[in-house]
């Protein structure tokens, strides 16, 4: 008796901690990619090139390193929900405006329109939005880990706080 008893606690428990799971999460509505990803196969990286006066870039991997690149399209009023990169994440807004709000400040988004460039490093828990009218273009590109399975390139968050949008 106890042990079955015992049974269905533990399954009551993992039930509820699949519904709690899911409830948290805030997936994307609205939000189509094209994904090309593959490994960096020719050597490591280790650039460091200066242009301009005052202007450089430096990359460096170490290890084996996978590159993904999506074409992402948003739909008006599509949300990419919370969630965090396990890499550098470089994104290009080709057309419409993408508001990106972080979790340290949640109600304050930033507009990026087309042509416009950013970054995102793996702890920083953000959100995009198209709160405009018309489609959202935009590239994204990944720098991960190389392993079997593939490393997700997006990690689903839950909503820092009931004043944050989803």
């Amino acid at each position: 008796m106890l042990r079955k008893s015992l049974l269905i606690i533990f399954a009551l428990a993992a039930l509820f901690g699949l519904v709690v799971g899911r409830s948290q999460a805030t997936p994307p509505n609205g939000v189509t990619a094209e994904t090309a990803r593959g490994p960096l196969v020719d050597r490591p990286l280790h650039v460091n090139m200066k242009f301009d006066p005052g202007t450089k870039v430096k990359v460096q991997t170490k290890g084996a390193i996978e590159v993904a690149v999506q074409r992402v399209v948003a739909v008006p009023g599509a949300t990419f929900g919370w969630h965090s990169h396990p890499g550098l994440t470089l994104v290009t807004v080709l057309s419409g405006t993408l508001t990106l709000y972080h979790a340290t400040d949640c109600t304050k988004g930033t507009n990026y329109g087309p042509g416009t460039s950013f970054s995102n490093l793996p702890p920083e828990i953000h959100l995009a939005r198209n709160e405009g009218t018309s489609d959202l273009v935009l590239f994204a590109s990944y720098f991960v880990p190389a392993r079997v399975p593939p490393v997700a390139l997006r990690i689903d968050q839950p909503s820092p706080g009931p004043e944050c949008p989803v």
